[in-house]
């Protein structure tokens, strides 16, 4: 069921606004997300922040490359940085896609694994500002978590 409401969600944002123009440039970009990470690592919900720089590429910078760093403020100090890979939409909405090392703590040792993330948003653009709805989904190997909450960037 959670799946279906996933996706439901993210069909309704790639189409929300598919008659408005998102024009700002994406030349240089600096993100940070925040939200609720429900459930990860069965302690119920956690708070999830994500930072990004990516660099516009391409004639109007629809693609990006950058580098993410993602921490989960959970007692497993899950943290991981990230090559992020970005795709602007003209109807405001990114995906990205992120591979990287995950850096968690179990029984006192530090932890070092593969991870990836998907992530999910839509910009409500405020001059060279912008600010929306994201979605995160990362993955790991033998854990999947979710984090639901703001997108907010600087383009400059």
């Amino acid at each position: 069921m959670q799946r279906i409401i996933l996706f439901i969600s993210i069909i309704s944002i790639i189409f929300s606004e598919s008659g408005h123009n998102h024009n700002h440039s994406h030349e240089n970009e600096f993100g940070i997300a925040i939200g609720i990470v429900p459930g990860h690592e069965d302690e119920g919900d956690n708070i999830g922040l994500h930072l990004h720089y990516v660099k516009g590429i391409g004639e109007h910078n629809e693609f990006g490359i950058g580098i993410s760093i993602e921490t989960i403020f959970d007692e497993h100090k899950h943290n991981s940085i990230s090559i992020l890979g970005t795709y602007h939409f003209e109807n405001g909405f990114t995906i990205a896609y992120a591979p990287g090392i995950l850096f968690a703590e179990h029984d006192g040792e530090t932890e070092e694994e593969f991870t990836q993330h998907f992530e999910f948003y839509y910009e409500f653009e405020l001059e060279h500002f912008h600010v929306g709805p994201q979605i995160d989904i990362g993955f790991e190997d033998n854990e999947t978590h979710y984090m639901l909450g703001l997108h907010f960037g600087i383009d400059f």
